[in-house]
């Protein structure tokens, strides 16, 4: 997989040069050549253009690098490094994700994929170490996507993961200094619709509306969760239960956001612990119905108003796969509630927990 450890050595022996001589011509020692050339070790980004320079290629040929990743290839690795957390260690899955972003450090579309896989991971790290390793690798691949790209989308989707990087770090103050408080939506999109309109090309209008609206309506759900869990709401819990109803009436969001949908059913059903405990089941059975939903299909759904954001799905590092880790996340929202003592009070409660498990166990059918 990795080519520029032999790359490295060819080049080194066809310039007639000793690792001792290279060594001192690039500052460094003839351990740290000898560990490039048995890749065990690999060179930092800043050494690519030193090496390439002394070989007399490009950078792109000392990365053994000749062609642009295709979208396909970049969802099949992007998948396996999502995955690859469940079977390795943390520091083998972070030493791979290093790898391919030495050998594809020109690739910006790869390199951003790596960054959401890099953060939706980075909960996993075991220790401070892990952690500061971690936040070191993804603010080197944004510094050099941000010095580097020529896609304005691509920085700014490097930006909004140095935010979420900051707010991992627990770096507050870098996030609100770097993020306006109020961002003004000009409807971009919907300018772009009308445009293919105007150009007979109604196929892509349905594909851009309906992509802006259903990405929306996904950020909707997420801020009324956080509304919901932080207590953010100025009306009652009440208006909130009303409001998802008939949200859910007009646009599917549990079927086509469970992951957020099942978030706002937890807390009504804490809600309702010490006040009713028909309601907290009925809220748990609605979080059971989400649960299922995920551990069928970790998927961005569609259904029959949302139908034509294909061409979006396809545009993702994932696909139609949802962007978070399988079995962790599932792991999570079944344990939350089958060991939440405040639960346990509740009668009836013993057949949520028994339909919990037989869900979560249909996770080795499913992936």
């Amino acid at each position: 997989m990795i080519q520029i450890a032999k790359t490295i050595k060819k080049e080194r022996l066809r310039r007639g040069m000793t690792q001792e001589a290279l060594a001192e011509y690039l500052n460094t020692t003839k351990t740290t050549i000898s560990k490039w050339e048995n890749a065990s070790l690999y060179p930092d980004i800043t050494m690519l253009p030193k090496l390439a320079k002394v070989f007399n290629i490009s950078v792109d040929d000392l990365l053994n690098y000749s062609t642009t990743m295709t979208d396909e290839e970049i969802k099949k690795i992007s998948i396996s490094l999502s995955k690859m957390i469940n079977h390795t260690s943390y520091p083998e899955y972070l030493a791979t994700v290093r790898e391919y972003y030495i050998t594809h450090c020109n690739e910006f579309k790869f390199l951003n994929s790596l960054l959401g896989i890099l953060l939706n991971n980075i909960l996993y790290c075991e220790n401070k170490l892990q952690l500061k390793e971690t936040a070191s690798l993804t603010h080197e691949i944004i510094k050099t996507t941000e010095d580097n790209s020529d896609s304005i989308h691509l920085k700014k989707h490097a930006q909004g993961y140095k935010t979420l990087l900051y707010m991992f770090e627990g770096d507050y103050s870098s996030v609100i200094e770097n993020t306006p408080d109020f961002d003004l939506k000009i409807g971009e999109n919907a300018t772009l619709a009308i445009a293919y309109l105007q150009k007979d090309n109604i196929s892509k209008a349905k594909n851009v509306i309906q992509t802006d609206m259903y990405q929306s309506l996904m950020i909707f759900m997420h801020d009324f969760a956080l509304m919901l869990s932080r207590d953010l709401h100025t009306v009652s819990i009440e208006s909130l239960e009303s409001k998802l109803y008939h949200l859910n009436q007009a646009f599917n969001v549990d079927y086509l956001y469970p992951h957020l949908s099942i978030n706002c059913y937890y807390q009504f059903a804490l809600y309702y612990v010490e006040k009713s405990d028909s309601r907290a089941i009925d809220y748990l059975k609605n979080y059971c119905k989400c649960f299922d939903y995920l551990v069928s299909d970790f998927v961005y759904q569609k259904d029959d108003f949302f139908n034509e954001i294909d061409e979006w799905l396809d545009t993702l590092p994932l696909g139609e796969r949802l962007p978070a880790n399988y079995e962790n996340t599932l792991s999570v929202m079944y344990s939350r509630v089958s060991e939440n003592e405040h639960f346990n009070t509740l009668e009836n409660f013993k057949y949520i927990k028994k339909d919990l498990l037989r869900i979560y166990n249909k996770k080795d059918e499913s992936n």
